[in-house]
């Protein structure tokens, strides 16, 4: 089912059979959308290889971002949202069983399969790994053992809040947010070290 009229936002948008609702679709799939600011700015501060793979494009930010600052991107999702960049629809990263040439990862993961997102970046051979989400992912003692195998080189806190909202929310009624931190967690291969803090912000400055 194509989305009109409700989700003009997102133009050309398909609610797979599998689901009542785009939100019910938006809701499953943890779809958030990444602020472009936080796409923009984390890519002054991080180098990528020339191509870029981002395996959940959903409405384009992170690869537009990519494709503006240079970078070869490769755009996949499991889901239509409407994004014409995306080259690849209904491709599960998680099921990518062939290492690839040289490639970065740049991805907004769901939050309840990052861990596995960022397994498999790095079993597939990725050369570095940008992973936007919120700052709690770092915690919790369910996932201590998981940071201890897979400590990464850097996190870059949002310094100014990252608004994330669900795809099927439209502009209009995008207001105020939710008092919740997010940050971009970068692997990088061969890195060896302590792991390193800074902060982005909207006016590109860092700390």
């Amino acid at each position: 089912m194509t989305g009109l009229g409700l989700f003009g936002h997102l133009n050309g948008v398909e609610t797979a059979a599998r689901y009542a609702t785009l939100e019910e679709q938006a809701r499953a799939a943890e779809c958030f959308e990444t602020p472009p600011w936080a796409a923009a700015q984390i890519l002054r501060v991080e180098l990528l290889t020339r191509r870029v793979i981002d395996p959940c494009c959903g409405t384009g930010v992170l690869s537009e971002a990519a494709r503006a600052a240079g970078y070869e991107v490769d755009s996949w999702d499991l889901h239509n949202w409407g994004y014409r960049g995306t080259e690849w629809i209904g491709r599960d990263f998680l099921t990518v069983g062939q290492a690839l040439p040289e490639f970065s990862v740049f991805m907004n993961p769901p939050f309840s399969l990052a861990c596995e997102f960022v397994d498999h970046a790095r079993r597939l051979g990725a050369r570095k790994i940008l992973a936007f989400q919120r700052y709690a992912w770092r915690e919790s003692d369910a996932r201590r053992r998981w940071w201890a195998r897979n400590p990464p080189a850097r996190i870059w806190l949002c310094g100014d809040r990252a608004n994330c909202w669900r795809f099927d929310i439209p502009p209009e009624r995008r207001q105020g947010g939710a008092p919740t931190a997010h940050a971009w967690f970068v692997w990088e291969a061969g890195h060896k070290g302590a792991e390193l803090g800074g902060a982005i912000y909207k006016t590109g400055g860092i700390e």
